[in-house]
């Protein structure tokens, strides 16, 4: 069986131990997958101090919005 390969966008809550912990337990790969984790840039990361009630800022999904992530783990 080939895996097939997905790269995920990490998020900050955690610093997605649950991610790091699956992978190490090797359960992507028993299911098929080659799961890799992007990397976030300086650019990617906005404070939430930007934001307002009504328009919050947030870091999820800058990465899949641009191509480079397959999904963002929300």
């Amino acid at each position: 069986m080939t895996a097939m390969t997905m790269t995920i966008e990490p998020v900050s809550a955690f610093s997605s131990l649950d991610v790091l912990v699956a992978m190490d337990e090797g359960l992507f790969r028993a299911e098929g997958l080659d799961l890799r984790m992007a990397s976030r840039e300086s650019r990617d990361i906005r404070s939430t101090t930007e934001g307002t009630l009504s328009s919050p800022v947030t870091n999820q999904g800058r990465l899949q919005e641009r191509g480079e992530a397959t999904m963002f783990q929300g």
